[in-house]
């Protein structure tokens, strides 16, 4: 039960990257103005809480996530930028600011390779689409998978922490469609909702997140 239990988990943690994107970009000039550039990385000491609801193959219960940021550190030969949480630590590449791994204290249990990460700058219609390997460290599994994404809109968005303007970016795979919120001036997603379909391995099921407040420096 504990080992089904933590597949689950990881699961769910590959299913959060998706609300940073991935990608290689495929398409031409913007169609609007405004461009979203990276903020680069979260100061040590910036914190944020979410606010998540799970159902179905993703479990039951609403649940507060508080993610902090712990500076620069080396994982690996490389350099770092840690984002912690209740569920683990998120390794950000220092340079790129993509994911490069979810570990438990010293023990990785999801990597990507390509790290997975928005290709900047955004602007609304622009699409991409990057194959990668994703690396499941507690059942010894290397998988395959292919996501294109686009930017929909950038719009004015209402959660629990405030109102922001954010890049509404979706992606579709043959299991899982979703949409996220992503905040330029925060640099994190503000809202994200992340459904699976029935081919997918461990079911039906739906994820939704909003920022429920921050203490992010900039």
């Amino acid at each position: 039960m504990k080992s089904a239990y933590l597949k689950g988990r990881i699961g769910s943690a590959i299913l959060l990257s998706v609300i940073f994107a991935v990608g290689c970009a495929t398409t031409g000039p913007p169609l609007f103005g405004a461009k979203g550039e990276s903020p680069g990385l979260m100061p040590a000491g910036s914190s944020y809480v979410v606010e998540r609801r799970d159902s179905g193959s993703f479990g039951s219960g609403t649940y507060l996530l508080t993610f902090k940021a712990l500076g620069i550190q080396t994982w690996q030969g490389r350099k770092v930028s840690t984002s912690d949480s209740p569920e683990g630590t998120l390794l950000l590449d220092a340079t790129s600011t993509k994911w490069v791994a979810f570990v438990k204290g010293t023990t990785p249990l999801v990597s990507w390779d390509p790290p997975l990460g928005y290709e900047f700058p955004l602007w609304v219609g622009k699409t991409w689409t990057q194959a990668y390997l994703i690396t499941n460290h507690v059942s010894g599994k290397t998988t395959t998978a292919e996501i294109r994404w686009n930017v929909e809109a950038r719009e004015e968005i209402k959660v629990p922490a405030g109102t922001f303007m954010a890049w509404r970016i979706s992606n579709t795979d043959p299991t899982t469609e979703s949409i996220t919120w992503w905040s330029q001036e925060l640099g994190v997603f503000v809202k994200s909702k992340s459904q699976r379909n029935a081919k997918h391995p461990m079911g039906p099921g739906l994820r939704e997140a909003e920022l429920y407040s921050h203490n992010i420096k900039r």
